[in-house]
C-alpha cells in the first residue's frame, strides 16, 4: 500500500497525542515500560492510517514526545513530516511546548496541518469555545492560521471518524496544492536513523524517514557518522510491517542491515548511498531567527543544531551582518563541534541553552545549503553571493556556485549533484549548458571554473615566455617543471586540463613525445626553438664524442678541453641531445649515447636468459668498462626498473620498461 504522506503530532506533554494516534490507528505507540508507567511518551512512536478517499494508500504517523526534556526526540520525529496535527488539550489550552512545537514545525518547513482540540468531554461548551479562541490566537501568522480545528474525545467513534476524515482531506489537499515536503528519488539515498536495534533471526534493524533517493533489497549502503562510514548491505525493507523490495523518499521505513552490529548504529547517524554524503564540520545555510526572541541573534552565538535526527553543538557565524533581528532571515555558516552528515536542502532547528518565556529554547532554524570547504569571513561578499546562489531556484547559478565552492582543485563531476539541493537530472542539464557556454570546464572527470583555469593559463604563458627568452634554443619545459614554476602546490591534474585546453586553442604546443607524455615539452604555440650556428656545431661535436665513447664516454666537465669548446656550449649541447632523445643522462657527469645503452640492455637480457644474477665482475666484462662507468650504469638500470639489486649483484626485475622509459630516465 502506497504511503502518500508522513504526518506528525505536536503539542504539550499529556495533551493526548498518543491517545489520539491509538484511537485513529489501533496502534499503541508507547512501547517502553517507562512510558506506560509514567503515562507520557519518551521516545518516538510510529503508526499508519489507511486513507479513505478514492486514491487509497495510507499516511504514516509519527507520534512525538511533548515533554520539554524530550524536545530532541520531537525534532527528530518532526524532521521529514509533511503535515502536522497540533494537539491541544481543551482543559489546559495552549502551553509553552505547544508554541515551541509549532515554532519547530514552521522552521522545518511544514506548510499544512490542522489543530485537534482533545479532551473536549472534560470541559463545558463555553470553555471549549474559549480554548478554540486561544488556539486561533496562538496560530495567527503561522501556516496553521485558518486551518481546521476539530474537537476530539477518547472513546467517541464519531470524533475518531471526523479526525480520520480530516486527515484524508488534508493529505489530498496538500497533494493537489503541492504542499507536501519536496523529496526526490533522483538524489542520493538518505535515511536519518531515529532507532537502531537487533531482532532475533534478523540482526540489525534501523528505522527512520527516507529523505531522498531510493534503495532496494540487496543494495550496498553506508552507515555515516562523524567518525566515518561503515559499509553494510540491505537485507530487507519493511513499510508499516509489510516487506517490500524497494523504498523511495518520504516513507517511514525499517531497514534490516547485514554486515554491521546494531551497537555500531546510533540515532543521528545516516544511511546513505555509498560515497555520496560525507560528514562535515561546517555548513553554509539560510537562517531565520525566531520572531519571539527578546533580542537579535548575534554572530558567534552558540546553540544546539538539530538536523535530521542528529543533535550537535554549533557556533553561528553570520555572513554579511553582525546580528539577525527577531523574525529576520539571513546567511550563516554553522561550525559544528563534531562532524555530521547533511543533505543539501535539508531543514534544521537551532535551540539555545536558556528557555524563552512561553516558547522553550528554540531560537531559529533554516535550510542547509552545502558543506563548507573553508571558513568564511563575516563581510565576505563572495560567501553571501555563494549562499544566495545555492538558495535560489536557478540551477545554473547553483552549479556554478558549487564548483566555486570546491576551489581551484575543482569537483568530481559525479560529486557535484549530491553537493547541491537539486535533482541530479537538473544539475546535469545545467552543467552541460555551462560547459557549452564556456563558464565551466570539464577534464579528467572533474569540473572547474573557466575563470580559474584562465588565471592559471595566463601564469603558464608568462612562465614559458620568460623561459623562451632565457633559453631560445630549448624545446620548452617539461610539464612537471612548468607546474613547479607556476606554483609548487598546483595540482598536476589541474595543469593537465589547462594545457589540454591551451593546446586545443593553439596557445600551447607539445614538443617531443607529445600528448602529455612524460617525455614531452611544453612551449608556447607561437614559439619555435632557435639554435645558433655555434650551438648546432657544438651539439654535433658532442654527439660524435658520445658515439665514439660508447659505454665509456668522456665526462661532461672534461668535454670542453677535449673538444675545444667553451663550457656553456657543451652544457647546452648536452641538454639539446637529452631533450631530443639522442642521449641519456645517467648522472650529472655522465651522458651516454642512446643506442649504446639499448645495445647494452640487449646484452644484459641475453645474460639473464641463462643466468639469474649479474655480478659486478661479469657486468664489467659485458660493458668492457671500469668501475668509473659500471657503477653508475648499474644504478641507472635499477632506476629504470630493469634490474633490482640483490647484495652485490643484480637480477632481472621483470618485463622490459621499453625504449621510451629508458630514454626518459
Amino acid at each position: 500500500m502506497e504511503t502518500r504522506a508522513v504526518i506528525g503530532t505536536a503539542g504539550h506533554v499529556d495533551h493526548g497525542k498518543t491517545t489520539l494516534v491509538r484511537e485513529l490507528t489501533g496502534i499503541d505507540t508507547d512501547r517502553l515500560d517507562a512510558e506506560k508507567a509514567r503515562g507520557i511518551s519518551i521516545e518516538l512512536g510510529f503508526a499508519w492510517l489507511p486513507l479513505g478517499d478514492a486514491r487509497g494508500g495510507r499516511a504514516a504517523i509519527v507520534d512525538v514526545p511533548g515533554h520539554e526534556r524530550f524536545v530532541r526526540q520531537m525534532i527528530a520525529g518532526a524532521a521529514g513530516v509533511d503535515l502536522v496535527l497540533l494537539v491541544v488539550a481543551a482543559d489546559e489550552g495552549v502551553m509553552p511546548q505547544t508554541r515551541e512545537h509549532l515554532d519547530i514545525c514552521r522552521l522545518l518547513g511544514v506548510r499544512r496541518g490542522a489543530v485537534v482540540l482533545t479532551k473536549r468531554d472534560l470541559v463545558e461548551p463555553g470553555f471549549l469555545e474559549l480554548a478554540q479562541d486561544d488556539v486561533r490566537e496562538a496560530v495567527a501568522g503561522t501556516f496553521l492560521e485558518g486551518a481546521p480545528i476539530v474537537t476530539f474525545a477518547a472513546g467517541a467513534p464519531e470524533d475518531r471518524a471526523r479526525v480520520a476524515a480530516l486527515v484524508t482531506e488534508l493529505v489530498g489537499d496538500a497533494e493537489d496544492r503541492g504542499l507536501l515536503a519536496a523529496r526526490s528519488g533522483d538524489r542520493p539515498f538518505k535515511l536519518s536513523v531515529d532507532r537502531a536495534f537487533s531482532m532475533r533471526g534478523f540482526g540489525t534493524v534501523v528505522t527512520g524517514t527516507t529523505g531522498a533517493g531510493e534503495i532496494a533489497v540487496g543494495d550496498a549502503v553506508a552507515v555515516c557518522s562523524g567518525a566515518g562510514e561503515i559499509a553494510a548491505r540491505v537485507r530487507g525493507i519493511e513499510l508499516h510491517g509489510e516487506a517490500v523490495a524497494r523504498v523511495g523518499p518520504g516513507a517511514r521505513a525499517a531497514l534490516n542491515l547485514a554486515g554491521i552490529d546494531h551497537g555500531e548504529v546510533h540515532r543521528g547517524d545516516v544511511i546513505a548511498t555509498p560515497g555520496a554524503l560525507r560528514a562535515t564540520s561546517m555548513i553554509d545555510a539560510t537562517l531565520t531567527a525566531l520572531g519571539t526572541l527578546p533580542g537579535p541573534l548575534r554572530d558567534g552565538a552558540r546553540a544546539l543544531l538539530h538536523v535530521g535526527t542528529a543533535q550537535v553543538e554549533a557556533t553561528v557565524a553570520l555572513l554579511g551582518a553582525a546580528a539577525l533581528a527577531p523574525g529576520a532571515t539571513g546567511w550563516a555558516q554553522l561550525r559544528l563541534a563534531e562532524p555530521r552528515v547533511v543533505l543539501p536542502g535539508e531543514r534544521f532547528v537551532l535551540r539555545g541553552f536558556d528557555a524563552l518565556p512561553g516558547h522553550g529554547k528554540t531560537i531559529g532554524g533554516g535550510r542547509a545549503l552545502a558543506a563548507s570547504q573553508r571558513r568564511h569571513k563575516r563581510q565576505s561578499a563572495e560567501a553571501v553571493a555563494l549562499c544566495a546562489a545555492l538558495d535560489g531556484e536557478d540551477v545554473r547559478a547553483a552549479a556554478r556556485a558549487g564548483v566555486a565552492l570546491a576551489g581551484e582543485g575543482g569537483v568530481a563531476t559525479s560529486a557535484l549533484g549530491p553537493a547541491l539541493p537539486f535533482d541530479g537530472a537538473a544539475i546535469a542539464l545545467a552543467v552541460t549548458g555551462l560547459v557549452a557556454d564556456g563558464e565551466l570546464a570539464e577534464g579528467g572527470g572533474r569540473l572547474y571554473e573557466a575563470a580559474a583555469l584562465a588565471r592559471i593559463e595566463e601564469r603558464a604563458v608568462a612562465v614559458l615566455r620568460g623561459f623562451h627568452g632565457e633559453r631560445p634554443a630549448a624545446r620548452g619545459l617539461r610539464e612537471e617543471e612548468l607546474r613547479t614554476r607556476i606554483r609548487a602546490s598546483l595540482p598536476a591534474e589541474l595543469l593537465a586540463v589547462v594545457l589540454a585546453r591551451g593546446v586545443a586553442s593553439g596557445r600551447f604546443a607539445w614538443e617531443g613525445a607529445g600528448g602529455g607524455g612524460t617525455a614531452a615539452f611544453v612551449r608556447l604555440g607561437s614559439y619555435q626553438p632557435r639554435r645558433s650556428k655555434d650551438q648546432d656545431a657544438a651539439t654535433e661535436r658532442v654527439r660524435e664524442a658520445l658515439r665514439r665513447g660508447g659505454l665509456t664516454p668522456p665526462r661532461v666537465q672534461d668535454m670542453p678541453a677535449e673538444l675545444r669548446l667553451v663550457p656553456a656550449l657543451v652544457d647546452e649541447a648536452v641538454s639539446f641531445l637529452v631533450d631530443d632523445g639522442v642521449a641519456i643522462r645517467v648522472t650529472r657527469e655522465l651522458v651516454f649515447d642512446r643506442e649504446a645503452l639499448f645495445a647494452l640492455e640487449a646484452r644484459m637480457r641475453a645474460h639473464f636468459a641463462e643466468n639469474e644474477l649479474l655480478d659486478t665482475a661479469t657486468f664489467k666484462e659485458i660493458t668492457g668498462a671500469s668501475r668509473k662507468w659500471v657503477i653508475p650504469l648499474s644504478e641507472h638500470f635499477d632506476r629504470v626498473r630493469l634490474t633490482v639489486r640483490v647484495g652485490d649483484a643484480r637480477r632481472l626485475r621483470g618485463p622490459s620498461p621499453g625504449r621510451e622509459d629508458v630514454k626518459d630516465a
